[in-house]
């Protein structure tokens, strides 16, 4: 057990040294778009695996109200009986347990303070006996812990707002809660894995560069060595892949527009420089799909009509058994076909045909070098004449399991850290073995483990 803790905690150090996972962006070309807009919203319909877009407008065609589905591939223009009217400012966000994309407000030549939700079908609008006021450019977000919708902010009548509101399907209840200062056209994501809704810039008396989390209750103010610059209209989502917020451009001033990359670990920000990003905008909408494990972008100032996803590369976990082993019979080490290394779960392997249940489990970062000597390395030289060392041997004494008297089972934890995907670990196993040589030990065949997220 000790062993198996031991080797967890020296994998999970690896992650200050390792680099971030390489996560770009990639326009995509799909048969269908909507036509090109900025300001309008989208959410993540989970049960559907689509994500919904509305509204928003273009500096030539004015005020939209159309409903679009993204389905990993292709944008769907959907026609539903009942819908919002145009407008632009907006803000959605998917509501889980009652299974409702939910829409508030916005602006189509006058503030709107309306509440509309999505089924899948058609939009229906509600009545809720109390309301906030009539706003735009506020941000929404769910918040799974208390099960609402949270809105934060807006401007009303030229003036930013500091209110913060839940929405529990039935009616808003406005929190008197200690907040971010009064801002519109912030950003707000779900970071599920801490169960914390992040907020992030906007403008208030001036461009803002804060972070606030939502725990359910309160407004906690977030403290980062490294942050991105002040902005308004930029987009953020969670990449529930890499467990992390992502942050993509936005505006400093009325004439500079941003196309940099950021992402929040609930520690710190940390600024990525991706192989291909989409050019500087603001206004510009994201929404993380769960289906293809990507941040989907679209549209933005401009009136731009592209389609970007984000997200860490699809590495797919692999066990391989390589070399061989020695005894009579080889000691044998099988890859379990339940038990790939993939990030987040438990990784095993079976030891088969061991002289006796005394056995232990070896580590190596390489199966190309043991220090200065190049692997295979011919192991006759301590007493283990026919065996040979397969991997750098890096942790060693990592315990087994007996399963029955001549077979065994070795597992590991694998973080779920995406710094980890792509890397290699190289395991051998190795027995007591009274008799069969000098030594009395003999090693089995290699294994290679590639760490993967799929």
């Amino acid at each position: 057990m000790n062993a198996t803790i031991h080797a967890t905690s020296i994998l999970a150090a690896l992650l200050i040294a390792l680099p971030a996972s390489a996560q770009t962006w990639t326009q995509l070309a799909p048969a269908a778009n909507p036509s090109p807009r900025l300001d309008h919203a989208i959410a993540h319909d989970s049960p559907r695996q689509r994500l919904v877009l509305f509204g928003g407008y273009n500096n030539g065609g004015g005020y939209f109200s159309d409903t679009w589905e993204w389905n990993g591939t292709n944008w769907l223009g959907r026609s539903p009986l009942n819908s919002p009217g145009p407008r632009y400012g907006h803000a959605m966000a998917y509501d889980a347990v009652r299974q409702r994309v939910v829409l508030f407000g916005g602006f189509n030549g006058a503030e709107i303070g309306d509440t509309w939700e999505w089924n899948g079908t058609n939009w229906t609008q509600l009545l809720p006996v109390a309301s906030p006021s009539t706003r735009y450019d506020h941000a929404m977000a769910y918040h799974a812990v208390s099960q609402r919708v949270v809105l934060f902010g807006g401007q009303r009548n030229g003036s930013p707002v500091g209110e913060t509101w839940e929405w529990d399907g039935t009616n808003w209840t406005l929190l008197p809660s200690a907040s971010p200062s009064a801002r519109h056209s912030h950003a707000m994501a779900h970071d599920a894995a801490r169960q914390r809704v992040v907020l992030f810039g906007g403008v208030g008396v001036s461009y803002l560069g804060d972070t606030w989390e939502w725990n359910g209750t309160n407004w906690l103010a977030q403290f980062s060595l490294n942050y991105p610059s002040p902005r308004y209209r930029h987009a953020m989502a969670y990449d529930e892949m890499g467990q992390r917020v992502v942050l993509f451009g936005g505006s400093s001033s009325s004439t500079s527009y941003l196309s940099d990359t950021w992402e929040w670990n609930g520690t710190n920000w940390v600024q990525l420089s991706p192989t291909a990003s989409p050019s500087a905008r603001y206004g510009h909408a994201m929404a993380y799909h769960a289906a293809g494990q990507r941040v989907v972008l679209f549209g933005g100032a401009g009136s731009l009509g592209d389609t970007w996803i984000n997200g860490l590369p699809t590495t797919p976990a692999f066990a391989t058994a390589y070399g061989a082993g020695c005894g009579s019979p080889a000691l044998g080490f099988v890859p379990d076909t339940n038990g790939r290394p993939l990030l987040g779960q438990t990784a095993s392997a079976t030891i088969v045909d061991a002289p006796t249940p005394v056995a232990a489990v070896a580590i190596g970062w390489s199966s190309e070098f043991f220090g200065p000597f190049a692997l295979p390395v011919t192991l006759a030289g301590i007493g283990m004449p026919g065996c040979d060392l397969l991997q750098s041997a890096d942790i060693l004494g990592l315990g087994t399991a007996p399963l029955t008297p001549s077979t065994l089972s070795y597992s590991l934890a694998i973080p779920n850290a995406p710094s980890l995907i792509g890397l290699h670990l190289y395991l051998q196993a190795y027995a007591f073995a009274p008799g069969v040589n000098p030594l009395q030990f003999i090693i089995s065949n290699g294994i290679d483990w590639l760490l993967g997220n799929v």
